[in-house]
């Protein structure tokens, strides 16, 4: 099975196991944990196989990596992160990522799972470009990503709403060409 090793935390295929964690469903019937996604169909009448319908899905993926987040000192089960909607013709890919363990939010624990999958898809997908997206409201994970390199390259202003108020979709965009060796994570 594929391990990833971060400082803080280790990426791991997404698995049955995984699926059937009680915390994995928690989360996603988590407002807060939710909201910071960007999915709050998750908290609609919605049947729980849909869902694991859905991470089955990405698990079995040719267009997907699909990953577990684990905090290395516990071995918690932590939360997701996905290298999605892979483009193999053209090179690219989009991050997702929910650190549903709220014990773990502030922690740099994003920074460190992103900089994985970042040197993850460059170096052994051959990736050239990564592309990502947070709430403008999400300010966590608009520094994540601009922590871990990835540039504002965009804006769709008002574009969401979020607990009755609107909010920008910041887009972000990383090309392997624009890291170094000094980057965290890179050789």
């Amino acid at each position: 099975m594929l391990r990833l090793d971060g400082d803080m935390i280790y990426l791991q295929e997404f698995t049955e196991q995984d699926l059937s964690d009680s915390s994995y469903h928690a989360w996603l019937r988590d407002l807060e944990v939710v909201r910071g996604i960007y999915r709050l169909e998750y908290l609609m009448p919605i049947q729980y196989s849909e869902i694991e319908k859905y991470a089955r899905s990405l698990m079995h993926s040719e267009t997907d990596c699909f990953f577990a987040i684990y905090a290395k000192e516990t071995n918690d089960f932590i939360g997701t992160l996905r290298i999605g909607h892979i483009d193999w013709r053209v090179g690219r890919a989009d991050i997702g990522i929910l650190i549903g363990n709220k014990d773990y939010w502030g922690k740099g624990i994003c920074a460190d799972a992103v900089t994985v999958a970042r040197k993850y898809a460059f170096q052994e997908l051959s990736l050239r470009r990564l592309t990502g997206g947070a709430m403008s409201t999400n300010t966590a994970m608009c520094k994540c990503f601009a922590r871990v390199g990835f540039k504002e390259e965009g804006r769709l202003r008002q574009h969401l709403l979020v607990s009755g108020e609107f909010a920008d979709h910041v887009l972000f965009g990383l090309l392997k060409d624009e890291l170094t060796p000094a980057d965290p994570g890179e050789v």
